[in-house]
């Protein structure tokens, strides 16, 4: 009987010692599965701002001359310009008679124009518009506002 009780005891042991080591492997090892989340920016436009005060006076019928663009991103990202284009008619600061004939005209531009985020930059766009011989003389003096679209991506 003694020896059927120290079996058992043995069995009772070993069986207990696995139970608690696969107890602890389980504890250890544990595996599943499910989501993580990111959400993404929304991309804000890119505008430009006034800059009428930095121009230079450099039109007159015939010439061409250079273009001042300052240009805000409000974006948390930098912007890489990849083309200014004319975007409508080109008005001026003195008028009917000089916005019927300014005689101006855009030249559309493209290349590379970097801004950085939460910033503005200004660029100077050179020979980017020229005056005919059809201009109004109202048209002297004036600062012209020419409307242009912006194009480009996150950098």
């Amino acid at each position: 009987m003694r020896n059927i009780s120290r079996k058992v005891s043995v069995t009772a042991v070993f069986t207990g010692t696995l139970l608690v080591a696969t107890v602890a492997f389980a504890a250890w090892t544990a595996t599943g599965s499910g989501h993580g989340y990111a959400k993404a920016a929304s991309a804000s436009a890119v505008s430009t701002v006034d800059a009428s005060a930095s121009t230079s006076a450099q039109l007159y019928p015939g010439a061409s001359g250079d273009v001042k663009l300052t240009v805000s991103n409000p974006n948390s990202f930098p912007v890489k310009l990849t083309s200014i284009t004319g975007n409508g008619a080109i008005t001026s600061d003195k008028g009917a008679a000089c916005d019927a004939s300014t005689g101006v005209t855009f030249a559309n531009q493209s290349g590379t124009f970097d801004v950085a985020a939460g910033s503005q930059a200004t660029f100077t766009l050179t020979g980017a518009v020229s005056m005919s011989n059809a201009s109004d003389s109202s048209c002297q003096g004036a600062v012209f506002s020419i409307p242009v679209l912006l194009s480009g991506a996150s950098s």
